[in-house]
């Protein structure tokens, strides 16, 4: 049987070609006046989705194969317009979206931001000596911390990068938790890489160190002037009152990270 393809004529008798509204609804006419349906970039380089059946441009919320989206709802003269490499807030809550318009779901770091610090902490297959009586494994999963404790005691003696990862990520979730609190208690919204950076700076000095710093109390009060922010995170480039240079170069890179969205690290 032949499949129908819809085409739209305009008073002059002519095919209709790009968006057109009928009823409420908005569909895009191709080069050759075809309904489209599925995902569409348009001329403005925003990707846009069209129901499969309908041809519909469709808004707000829409899970595909098991990822969720979201299409912006409001007529700003991009409704229907996909979010992409983003952090929003939507009814409220703040939501992170990658590159492809995935919802980022119940992860603090994002990949990139764990490639970051995994460039400054390093990656070990077996426990290390520090000193000061402490271990570490994986990727500065340390007996200082409480899940390096938990590691140390059940008798795990090696690991791969993999699980140095999902070990990496579980830390990380727990500083997330501490700096989230304070930004929503707040109304503070800030983009991905800036809260990779504060995550970053956080697993290398602590949550509790962190959150009461001057460069996050600033951050609460909605400071953005750069030179401030940067002087804020080199404050912390000491070790016993004296500058060490490895720490005085990550907490520079983690200012360009929060600053520029710079995730070279430690390459």
């Amino acid at each position: 049987m032949p499949q129908w393809k819809w085409c739209v004529e305009g008073l002059d008798g002519k095919v209709m070609k790009g968006w057109y509204e009928d009823n409420g609804a908005w569909y895009y006419l191709n080069d050759q006046g075809i309904m489209q349906t599925g995902w569409i970039q348009d001329t403005d380089k925003r990707w846009y989705y069209l129901d499969e059946t309908t041809g519909a441009m469709q808004t707000g919320w829409i899970q595909l194969k098991g990822i969720w989206y979201y299409l912006e709802p409001n007529s700003n003269g991009y409704m229907g317009s996909c979010y992409i490499d983003c952090t929003s807030i939507i009814d409220g809550k703040t939501y992170a979206f990658d590159k492809d318009g995935h919802l980022i779901e119940n992860k603090a770091l994002s990949d990139k931001g764990a490639e970051f610090v995994s460039s400054w902490e390093g990656f070990s297959s077996t426990w290390e000596d520090v000193g000061d009586g402490y271990w570490t494994i994986g990727i500065g999963t340390a007996t200082s911390g409480t899940l390096g404790k938990q590691l140390y005691a059940s008798g795990i003696t090696s690991c791969t990068k993999e699980q140095a990862y999902k070990w990496l990520e579980q830390e990380c979730s727990s500083c997330y938790e501490a700096i989230k609190g304070k930004l929503d208690a707040n109304n503070i919204t800030l983009a991905q890489n800036q809260i990779d950076a504060l995550i970053s700076m956080a697993y290398n000095i602590g949550a509790c160190g962190l959150v009461d710093s001057t460069l996050f109390k600033n951050i609460l009060n909605g400071v953005t002037d750069e030179a401030t922010i940067r002087s804020n995170f080199e404050a912390w480039d000491k070790c016993n009152g004296v500058v060490w240079d490895g720490l005085k170069k990550r907490r520079d890179s983690e200012a360009d990270l929060y600053l520029n969205a710079d995730y070279i690290g430690n390459n």
